[in-house]
């Protein structure tokens, strides 16, 4: 009987876990592409996410300079240069300079606010150092010409602007110490008649939206942004960044670090995930203009596979431990059911072998609602009937 009863429990355990495993892996494989696919969207937007806000940043760069261009404080300048009276020159300045000291103030960005005459002399500078704000005396203002951004904003058309790379300020030709990442927006002043009269330069704090780089890095990740030649310009170990020979001349790089990743991501002007090794890497393209042809650098943020999926990993263990309870609670559902209808034929099989022997005083009943009752009720019938057959002719 005991093959009754293992038939029974075998089918049953394939009637119930065959549909149930094969929706289960369906669900599980359904389920793993969707927070596969969710994770690494997840990643591509955060780094998205950031390149925008440091577009947007830049953005405002322009808002500033173009603001500063067209006041009255930057005209009247010119016009008293041209004139070449001191006292309107004095006037001028003082009037520049109180404009320049208050959006340095207010706006917190900019390093250096200056406007320089066509001789590549600044006429108005404001610095902002240790978060104050102050006017350059005119022992300190400097001659820039020969630089690279006078030579190339002078250069210019009316409306045209000049973007430097991100790189490290220097002052008198060494870098400045603590460092300072500097990127400096220029535009051409022109007079109503179209003659060039000077150029506005704005250096912005680079270091505004590398330290916010800096900060996204969660658990297990590698935030980095790197330069058309893959040189660190933000990194989570600070000794990597700045490498270039224009720079601290360190030689840390992401080509040198990562050369396969290097030859997919540096300079391409779109964003990308791929999958490197063990690595997830997501990247975006930070452009420093308007027309999105300057391009600033490369965001990049590399995650390994185990975080990124890590969602993915939860669910498939919680998947496994459910699969598993249920197979336990279905055996042993199969177990109780084999046991209910297998048990009474058991039964039922005992008595009447005992009454083939002859053994009729023991009272035949089974406990259940079904077709074994019916047949127990008939087997009783069948033992009353001979029993009284017996007992008439003893």
């Amino acid at each position: 009987m005991d093959k009754i009863r293992n038939k029974l429990i075998f089918s049953l355990l394939i009637v119930a876990l065959i549909p149930a495993l094969l929706i289960g892996g369906y669900g599980l494989y359904s389920t793993t592409n969707a927070l596969g696919k969710s994770s690494e969207e997840r990643l591509k937007a955060k780094v998205e996410s950031l390149a925008s806000s440091i577009e947007s940043f830049l953005g405002n760069v322009y808002v500033d300079l173009f603001y500063l261009r067209d006041s009255s404080a930057v005209t009247n300048l010119y016009r008293a240069l041209a004139s070449g009276s001191p006292d309107a020159v004095a006037s001028a300045r003082k009037s520049l300079s109180q404009d320049f000291l208050s959006l340095s103030a207010n706006r917190e960005i900019y390093h250096q606010i200056r406007f320089l005459d066509t001789t590549g002399m600044e006429v108005v500078r404001v610095d902002r150092i240790r978060g104050m704000s102050k006017v350059v005396a005119d022992d300190r203002l400097q001659n820039k010409k020969g630089r690279y951004y006078f030579d190339d904003t002078i250069a210019m058309t009316n409306g045209g602007v000049m973007i430097s790379p991100l790189d490290l300020n220097r002052e008198k030709g060494v870098v400045e110490q603590p460092v300072r990442p500097t990127i400096r927006y220029a535009t051409p002043v022109y007079d109503d008649h179209n003659n060039l009269r000077g150029m506005l330069i704005l250096n912005v704090l680079a270091s505004k939206f590398l330290d916010d780089i800096n900060r996204s890095n969660a658990f297990g990740e590698t935030m980095a942004m790197v330069d058309s030649k893959g040189f660190y310009q933000a990194h989570i170990e600070p000794e990597k960044s700045w490498g270039s020979p224009a720079d601290l001349n360190t030689g840390h790089s992401l080509v040198k670090d990562e050369p396969e990743l290097a030859a997919k991501v540096v300079n391409s002007p779109s964003a990308a995930t791929l999958e490197i090794g063990d690595f997830m890497v997501s990247t975006s393209p930070i452009f420093a203009d308007r027309e999105r042809k300057v391009l600033l650098g490369t965001l990049i943020d590399k995650v390994p596979n185990s975080v990124v999926y890590q969602s993915v990993t939860s669910f498939k263990n919680v998947f496994v431990m459910i699969a598993l309870l249920a197979i336990v609670i279905t055996v042993i559902i199969a177990l109780v059911l084999a046991g209910s209808i297998a048990n009474p034929i058991v039964y039922l099989t005992m008595a009447t072998h005992n009454m083939s022997k002859g053994n009729l005083n023991s009272k035949i009943e089974v406990n259940s609602n079904d077709e074994t009752k019916d047949l127990a009720v008939a087997i009783e019938r069948l033992r009353k009937s001979m029993k009284i057959l017996m007992d008439k002719y003893s």
